[in-house]
């Protein structure tokens, strides 16, 4: 009991101080302020799970220690097992707030990036191999459609896979199980285009609208940061995301990139 409380009181005072940035960076128009804002948002967010991270940490660690003495002490298998249940719940939601303050550091920093020269064909491919073990225990089909040749950008791997993961976990954890998730990739013109088309329930013109805002989500149990992190990270290479979607129908996501400059990639 002792334990929840004390997650529930951190979980409302991690929420409150979320809202007031959430609300300060809202207010800000000018785009140099804009900047001063984040990075006082950045600073304040690192404060902010330093302070909540360390106690959270404690108490999973007493948790731990508490259920190895009790497992010892009880007898009765019914209080046992009422025992296991409450542990592994408080368990989760520690994860949980210790997943949503990492998305919340994460979309609060300002973004920088290392980039480098990343051909797409290989790097969604690496990706998507990487997901389908997922996609499977899902009972979701996730396929791919890439090109042969390479389509070179000059971007940031982690933040790219970061930003495409996001996106595809959120694809996999929507979409029903026998649900279909196809990837593909083109270059048109100087720009490099990645489809995500999925055959899942499809959004709202309403919910559309705010699929980018933080702290909105569509699925139960979300933290309603990650589309807004890819988002970030793709405006932040000087592209951009697109989404087009149908209820009842499914969703599909075009997140475009330019292409890396030629002239730069013989030089380089």
């Amino acid at each position: 009991m002792i334990p929840t409380v004390v997650f529930s009181g951190l979980t409302i005072l991690f929420a409150i101080i979320s809202l007031f940035l959430w609300l300060k960076l809202k207010k800000t128009s000018a785009t140099h302020r804009l900047q001063v804002d984040l990075s006082e948002a950045g600073i304040l967010a690192s404060g902010l799970a330093h302070e909540i991270r360390n106690p959270l940490n404690s108490i999973k660690i007493n948790i731990q220690l508490l259920q190895e003495d009790l497992e010892d002490s009880l007898q009765d298998e019914e209080t046992k097992t009422e025992f296991r249940e409450t542990i592994n719940l408080v368990t989760y939601e520690i994860g949980r707030l210790n997943e949503l303050m990492t998305n919340f550091l994460t979309y609060a920093r300002p973004t920088e990036l290392k980039r480098e020269t990343l051909d797409l064909n290989h790097f969604l491919n690496d990706l998507i191999q990487f997901l389908k073990k997922q996609a499977d225990e899902k009972g979701v089909s996730l396929e791919s459609s890439l090109p042969e040749s390479p389509i070179l950008i000059n971007g940031d791997a982690r933040r790219l896979r970061q930003a495409l993961m996001n996106i595809l976990i959120n694809d996999i954890q929507i979409v029903p199980e026998k649900g279909r998730i196809q990837v593909s990739l083109k270059a048109v013109r100087d720009l490099a285009v990645i489809r995500v088309e999925d055959n899942g329930p499809g959004m709202t013109e309403e919910f559309m609208r705010e699929i980018f805002v933080a702290f909105r989500s569509q699925r139960r149990g979300g933290t309603g940061l990650g589309l807004s992190i890819a988002n970030k990270f793709v405006e932040a290479h000087g592209g951009g995301i697109k989404v087009e979607s149908t209820v009842g129908k499914g969703t599909t996501f075009s997140i475009i990139l330019p292409l890396k400059n030629m002239e730069a990639g013989k030089e380089s």
